[in-house]
């Protein structure tokens, strides 16, 4: 899980983490981030979506429907309503932050590793 290094100390412990590892945290806090990011804007993605396709009817004649209506509609359904289609959203979310994270830290550790043996040579 990590190898003993008394010059990059991470806490008092003095252990340094393989890169395995790292890739794993990062992986599973993007993984976990992204989650609870669905969780807290699905019923404002679920609205807004509702305000996009569907209409209200007033005598007789088509209108938009406004945030009040669209709430209340919600409301009415229940609390499960803003939450249809979580699992897909999720796992996109998910998969999208986790690449980026992953391969942003990948490209940060490339880049300090080319910068440091660019030094080493003296240049």
């Amino acid at each position: 899980m990590g190898k003993r290094d008394e010059s990059s100390m991470i806490g008092g412990s003095g252990l340094k983490p393989d890169s395995k590892t790292l890739v794993d945290v990062q992986g599973l806090s993007a993984t976990i981030a992204s989650g609870v990011s669905a969780l807290i804007t699905m019923p404002l993605d679920t609205i807004k979506t509702r305000l996009q396709v569907l209409d209200g009817e007033k005598n007789g004649m088509r209108k938009p429907m406004t945030v009040l209506q669209t709430v209340r509609n919600l409301v009415n359904e229940g609390l499960a309503a803003c939450y249809r289609g979580l699992g897909p959203r999720w796992a996109s979310m998910s998969l999208s932050a986790t690449t980026m994270i992953t391969t942003y830290e990948f490209l940060k550790r490339l880049s300090t590793k080319s910068q440091e043996s660019w030094h080493n040579r003296g240049g």
